[in-house]
């Protein structure tokens, strides 16, 4: 009897790690088709999508749009050219106001109503914990006027060494990513420069790369690839392990990038190209050979897909 139940409970172990990780996935899609759902309120309501905080020149422009009055001052708490006097408002590497992950919780989470103070006015971002001649800036978790309801224990509001939160998906602590298609093509360097990176603090290495999340390519349909969603956006999860599953090649360190297929891409010539050579990573034995267990990516979850997972769609 005792073996027969032992038999049983062997049998039933990895139905339940199964329907365990059927359920994650479903969650992870819905999340990320709701947090899509929010883009496109925001665009109906201001016209425009919102930026991803990877060019300042399309920041500045959107703002000065959706916001006709407001205020310069306001700007300038978020122009990395004043980053050196914007009273403890970090901006991000290469020029940047905020990467991918914290424009999504930035755009998302709702302005005040005072048309002259967007930012700093009642239930906007930031919350003025100073004085008006002596300001200190922290973020304001109780915004107004929301397309998303963020979760505040799933904001990284702990972290004091930069003032912007990202939002963790669903089942892990990485953040979900938003891409705008205004700046897919953003380049620094040899790499294309759109990404959320945690460490290590230089994210033009090839260390730095890793893990990183990419907007996905399309399906080849020529040698040169675009885009998905090439002009509205893309909200990037990393599913249920909390890999990206971007890398490099290991005996070259050039950059890897997938389609939502799974297809392979290296980058060359100004662009991603197809590449036999990077398409054989996605392969498990592969991903075995080279250790590089950061890698399974076919759990991730976007808006661009129609299937639960990335794995899913090339099945």
């Amino acid at each position: 009897m005792i073996a027969i139940i032992g038999v049983l409970a062997g049998l039933l172990v990895p139905a339940v790690f199964a329907v365990r990780k059927t359920f994650n996935n479903a969650s992870v899609k819905f999340e990320v088709q709701g947090l899509a759902d929010a883009v496109e309120k925001y665009r109906t309501k201001y016209g425009d999508y919102p930026p991803d905080g990877s060019s300042w020149p399309i920041m500045e422009s959107h703002f000065r749009k959706v916001f006709p009055n407001i205020l310069q001052s306001e700007l300038l708490l978020l122009n990395p050219a004043n980053n050196a006097n914007n009273s403890g408002i970090r901006n991000d590497y290469a020029g940047r106001v905020m990467d991918p992950a914290e424009a999504m919780v930035f755009f998302l989470g709702g302005f005040s109503t005072d048309s002259q103070k967007p930012f700093s006015g009642k239930g906007g971002p930031l919350l003025n914990t100073g004085t008006a001649a002596s300001p200190v800036w922290s973020y304001n978790p109780s915004r107004d006027n929301g397309m998303y309801e963020f979760k505040n224990e799933r904001l990284s509001l702990a972290d004091d060494a930069d003032l912007m939160p990202v939002y963790t998906s669903y089942a892990t602590t990485v953040p979900y990513v938003y891409f705008d298609s205004r700046t897919y093509q953003t380049r620094t360097g040899a790499f294309v420069g759109n990404f959320h990176v945690a460490a290590p603090a230089d994210p033009l290495t090839p260390a730095g790369l890793m893990g990183a999340a990419r907007p996905l390519l399309s399906p080849a349909t020529t040698t040169v690839a675009i885009y998905e969603n090439p002009k509205t956006f893309q909200i990037i999860s990393p599913g249920i392990d909390g890999l990206y599953g971007f890398d490099v090649q290991p005996s070259s360190g050039a950059p890897i990038l997938f389609s939502s297929t799974g297809q392979g891409y290296a980058f060359a010539s100004g662009g991603w190209s197809l590449s036999s050579a990077a398409n054989r990573f996605r392969l498990a034995a592969h991903v075995d050979q080279f250790n590089r267990q950061r890698f399974p990516m076919l759990d991730n979850v976007s808006n661009c897909i129609e299937p639960p997972t990335f794995g899913d769609a090339i099945k």
